[in-house]
């Protein structure tokens, strides 16, 4: 079992505050949408779960299994799906991909990296250079970077918002099953429907 939680977590930038004292608690098997207006800092609060970003007070523990994650190590264990995240436009999904595996040393790259890409359902593209490819099919690359090493965290900040029909309904699934696997799911997100489709909400605006 897994458990993300924080602890009294405050966000600032200057004088303006985006949220304080907010003490929430994610767990494996669970769901859980992040809501708010543009700019409320969902995005901020990912980064920070992620590991990629302090906070201005407060703190984030991680528990794997039993075991809490120092600080450092957290991002690696966290599938982060962001529209800021680069893809490597000079290279291949299965290049990106690799380069990844290799960085993380995973075991069994090969395979993994086949499977990852057929969960997102580009492994037709596999060998195309990315720099051809639309917003929608370089998302889909973001996805399975986030999927490559089976964390057990993923976060997923606006995952539909350049997809389409078909690629909504693939991030469903990808949801589903991560589920059922008992990895913790955060979503950011806009979209009505898909904070409707977690089993718990969180309002940024409502730690101000």
């Amino acid at each position: 079992m897994h458990s993300l939680t924080t602890e009294r977590l405050g966000q600032r930038f200057g004088r303006r505050i985006l949220f304080r004292k907010m003490n929430i608690a994610f767990h494996s098997g669970h769901s859980t949408a992040i809501v708010g207006s543009n700019g409320s800092g969902k995005s901020t609060l990912v980064r920070i779960l992620a590991g990629l970003m302090r906070p201005t007070k407060g703190e984030v523990i991680l528990n794997v299994d039993g075991n809490e994650v120092e600080g450092e190590w957290r991002p690696l264990s966290c599938g982060l799906v962001a529209p800021y995240l680069n893809v490597y436009e000079d290279f291949t999904p299965r290049e990106n991909l690799d380069f990844i595996a290799k960085a993380r040393r995973l075991l069994h790259r090969e395979i993994r990296i086949e499977q990852v890409l057929d969960e997102v359902q580009m492994l037709h593209r596999a060998d195309d250079v990315v720099n051809t490819f639309s917003s929608g099919m370089l998302q889909r690359i973001r996805i399975a970077s986030a999927l490559l090493a089976d964390p057990p965290v993923l976060l997923l900040d606006e995952p539909t918002a350049t997809l389409d029909v078909s690629g909504v309904e693939m991030v469903r699934g990808i949801i589903d099953r991560a589920l059922k696997k008992e990895r913790i799911v955060i979503v950011a997100t806009n979209e009505p429907e898909e904070a409707e489709a977690c089993e718990f909400k969180i309002d940024v605006e409502d730690y101000r």
